[in-house]
C-alpha cells in the first residue's frame, strides 16, 4: 500500500474522536489485517511528522511524489493499491504522472484517488485518453458506492415502480464555504449517475445553521429515503389508504439505521477483488467521469451563495 497526501483524508480525520474510525486513509489500511502500508509521501513536513508521531517507521516517508514513483519504478517494489489523498486540484496532475511513469505491467492495481477525479469533465476526458493499461483500475472515492445504507437503497428502486422525482436537500457545510461545490455536489452527481436518475433529479440547496443531507426517491409504487448524512433509510410502499376513500398513502415498511465507515467498506472491497473473490469493483473511472459530467449539467449552480460571497 502506497498512500500519497497525509492531509485531512489521508491522515488527519483518523485523529478526530468524533468521527466513526476508522475515517483517514492511513488508519483504514493500518487496521486491516490484509493491508500493509510500505511507503507515504507528502510535500508538507508537518504533516510527515505528524504521521511518524503517530504510527512511527511503520513505512517509508517520501516529500515528493516523483521520487516515490521512481524508486517503486527502480527497486520493483510490488504493491497492489496506491492512494492519492491530495486536495482536488493536483489530481489532474498525480494521475497523469501515475499513468505514464508507473510501471505496473505485470499485474492488476488499483489508483484509489479521492474525490473527484479531476477538476472538470474536460480534463477527465484528457486522462482517458491516456489510460491504455487495463492493469490500471482507476477508482474515485465516491464514497456512497461503498455504503451498505446507499447499497440497499439502490437495490429497493425496483420495488418503487417507475421512478417519478428524486429530490437531495444539503445544507451548506464549513468545506463548501471554503472550497468549490464540487466537494459535496460530487457525491450527488454520483448518486445521479448510479441511480440514473440525473433528469428527474431536483438538488435544493439550504441556508442552515446546521448539516442537512437529505435524500428523497418517488416511485409509482413507493418512496425511499435516505437521511442524516446516509445514517437512517426508510423504505415506503404505497398502499390503499385508511383513512380516505380511493386515495393511496405511503406506509413504512422498514426504517433502518447504520453507523459505519465507508472507509472499511472501500478496502474490504478491493482486497477481495484483488484476491479474485469478487470479480467487478462498486465504481470505476467511467463513472467519476460521469459524474462531472453530470456535475456541470445538473449540480453546479452557477449564481451560487459560494460564488457571490467570494465575488465570482
Amino acid at each position: 500500500m502506497i498512500v500519497i497526501g497525509l492531509g485531512k483524508i489521508g491522515l488527519r480525520y483518523g485523529l478526530d474522536p468524533k468521527r466513526t474510525q476508522p475515517a483517514s486513509h492511513i488508519s483504514a489500511i493500518i487496521e486491516n489485517k490484509n493491508l500493509q502500508l510500505i511507503a507515504v509521501c507528502d510535500f508538507d513536513k508537518n504533516s510527515r511528522d505528524l504521521f511518524l508521531a503517530k504510527y512511527g517507521n511503520i513505512a517509508d516517508v517520501y516529500d515528493d511524489y516523483r521520487k516515490l514513483i521512481a524508486e517503486l519504478n527502480m527497486k520493483k517494489i510490488s504493491f497492489d493499491i496506491l492512494v492519492i489523498a491530495t486536495p482536488d486540484f493536483t489530481h489532474d496532475k498525480i494521475l497523469e504522472y501515475i499513468i505514464k511513469k508507473l510501471d505496473i505491467s505485470n499485474k492488476s492495481t488499483i489508483i484509489f484517488c479521492e474525490k473527484p477525479l479531476t477538476v472538470d469533465f474536460k480534463s477527465a476526458k484528457r486522462l482517458e485518453t491516456l489510460l491504455k493499461n487495463k492493469k490500471m483500475n482507476i477508482v474515485v472515492n465516491h464514497s456512497r458506492r461503498w455504503s451498505k445504507i446507499w447499497q440497499e437503497a439502490y437495490k429497493l428502486t425496483k420495488n418503487i415502480g417507475r421512478i417519478s422525482h428524486a429530490a437531495f436537500y444539503f445544507s451548506l457545510s464549513p468545506e463548501n464555504k471554503e472550497f468549490s461545490q464540487i466537494r459535496d455536489g460530487i457525491h450527488i452527481a454520483d448518486l445521479m449517475v448510479w441511480f440514473k436518475i440525473g433528469k428527474k433529479t431536483s438538488v435544493n440547496r439550504l441556508q442552515l445553521p446546521y448539516f442537512v443531507y437529505d435524500f428523497h426517491l418517488w416511485g409509482s409504487k413507493g418512496k425511499i429515503e435516505v437521511l442524516a448524512w446516509g445514517k437512517t433509510l426508510n423504505y415506503f410502499k404505497s398502499e390503499e389508504s385508511k383513512r380516505f376513500e380511493g386515495f393511496r398513502e405511503l406506509e413504512l415498511v422498514f426504517s433502518k439505521k447504520i453507523r459505519e465507515s465507508y472507509l472499511v467498506n472501500a478496502y474490504e472491497e478491493f482486497v477481495e477483488f484483488l484476491q479474485g473473490r469478487k470479480k467487478k469493483l462498486s465504481t470505476n473511472f467511467n463513472d467519476a467521469s460521469e459524474a462531472l459530467r453530470i456535475f456541470e449539467k445538473y449540480v453546479y449552480e452557477k449564481n451560487s451563495s459560494q460564488d457571490k460571497s467570494k465575488g465570482r
